[in-house]
């Protein structure tokens, strides 16, 4: 059995693992490496629409496999092919995708269409939902959402047969609902891959299960994410609900929250906290959408979707800016024309504007800063970042640009949050209760670390390496 790590290994996400036996193989996850991303494009620098796959070939950012690609995304110059021509081929039975963040799913958009992709059924479901809303759309944004993909689906505790492959899904607790390890059994040995976990959320019983189940199978092998190996913080959700509440009760003016798109315990947080404080959480129709889709999974009661007294919507001004009927198409002016035909309320940012402390309002994109100006905080306005802090330059960047328009805007700042990964003492128990006697270290940029977390969890265990794109037996 050998494992070839394309992507994940010695950088935070890009996860493409390729497991082979017996001639034929599988890759787990084929995200976005944005550790290339950072180093090859920018705002100003991007691949155009018809060579962006001999761009990211030629930078590395995918890997060279001759029979892996959709020939409609070859460029017309003869390039890829070229390229291609020599390089290996694989004999690849799927794709399985442990969750639906980018950086494990979203080169999935560059592959053959005949190749069949692994999911689960939240994960399907959240990736559909984010491809159908997403204001302007590139290769990669269009995975599912044309309906052209070979997708089986799968729930924890699946068997799923791929060629001579069975994987067992078993879900773990990672920031997005739909989250899976994975246990990987071939003809020549099996393999347990973690995706991303944690154990200080409010799922951490499934991460548990997850590694209980590695214990009871006999996997020798883990593959376990290391993304905060070197980091001691156990910031729970609890902790942020609770640092949430006391910073929003005390304020009088607006409150806004930057926070993930398909982080649902972090805004069930946000409105228990905004409820605390008499305030209503108002969301983009975007946002409504994914709330839609968590509901529809049952991973949310319904009191949080919009119109049942927690949650509205807040409408965007676009186009002409005069909320006209012609400034929406698509989904999203199907799903305000809904709303309109139920008689709920759409609110915009002049209603804010007046009635500012019955509101919080919950940002997905560090582009929606500006839409602050126009709802004219008052003192006393308070703009929490409840995402991870900076951890690269790029968005260094972005935090400088929004604390510039927060000083404009007379707003004060703070941070709240909790990751969605494992710490070092958490990986430790992790690796305490699997009782591996082989770990490879992925989706860190310090597999060392892992080392003396080994030698105290399980000792006697070895760690394994992986080689950027070379196999290593296993």
């Amino acid at each position: 059995m050998r494992v070839w790590g394309f992507g994940g290994v010695g950088e935070v996400g890009g996860n493409k693992f390729y497991i082979e036996a017996r001639g034929e193989g599988l890759f787990i996850d084929f995200g976005i490496s944005y550790a290339y991303r950072r180093r090859y494009f920018g705002f100003f620098l991007r691949p155009k629409k018809f060579s962006l796959l001999a761009t990211l070939i030629a930078s590395g950012s995918i890997p060279l496999i001759r029979n892996l690609y959709d020939r409609e995304l070859f460029d017309p110059t003869g390039l890829t092919s070229e390229v291609l021509h020599k390089a290996p081929e694989l004999n690849v039975q799927g794709i399985v995708v442990s969750h639906p963040h980018t950086d494990h799913i979203g080169h999935v958009s560059l592959l053959r269409k005949d190749i069949p992709v692994y999911l689960g059924v939240g994960s399907y479901e959240i990736a559909r939902t984010r491809e159908l809303t997403k204001p302007a759309k590139t290769i990669e944004d269009k995975i599912f959402v044309d309906g052209d993909r070979l997708v089986h689906l799968f729930r924890t505790g699946s068997k799923v047969r791929i060629g001579s492959f069975e994987v067992v899904p078993i879900h773990v607790d990672h920031s997005v609902p739909g989250s899976y390890g994975l246990i990987v059994h071939s003809p020549e040995g099996s393999v347990a891959y973690s995706g991303d976990l944690r154990l200080h959320g409010p799922k951490s019983v499934f991460t548990e299960e997850f590694a209980e189940t590695i214990a009871s199978q006999g996997v020798d092998v883990v593959m376990l994410e290391g993304t905060r190996i070197s980091e001691e913080d156990q910031t729970t959700e609890a902790d942020v609900e609770k640092s949430l509440i006391n910073k929003i009760v005390e304020r009088r003016g607006l409150v806004a929250v930057l926070t993930g798109l398909l982080d649902y315990d972090r805004f069930r947080s946000i409105v228990s906290a905004s409820e605390a404080a008499g305030r209503t959480a108002l969301v983009s129709p975007r946002m409504a959408m994914m709330l839609n889709t968590f509901r529809n999974l049952g991973v949310m009661p319904e009191d949080l979707l919009p119109g049942k007294g927690k949650v509205e919507v807040l409408v965007e001004r676009k186009g002409s800016g005069l909320l006209d009927r012609q400034d929406y198409h698509g989904w999203e002016r199907e799903y305000l024309e809904r709303l309109l035909d139920k008689g709920l309320p759409l609110l915009t940012d002049l209603d804010v504007a007046a009635y500012q402390n019955k509101y919080t309002v919950v940002l997905n994109s560090p582009d929606d800063v500006l839409d602050l100006l126009l709802m004219r905080p008052v003192e006393d306005s308070l703009f929490i970042y409840s995402t991870s802090e900076p951890h690269n330059e790029e968005q260094e960047i972005d935090r400088e640009r929004i604390d510039n328009w927060l000083s404009i805007l007379g707003m004060k700042s703070a941070q709240v949050h909790a990751s969605g990964h494992a710490c070092r003492e958490e990986l430790e128990h992790i690796i305490r209760m699997a009782r591996p006697k082989r770990v490879i270290p992925i989706h860190t940029e310090a597999p060392g670390l892992f080392q003396p977390v080994l030698s105290r969890a399980a000792p006697g265990s070895t760690l394994i390496n992986l080689h950027p794109k070379t196999p290593t037996a296993i």
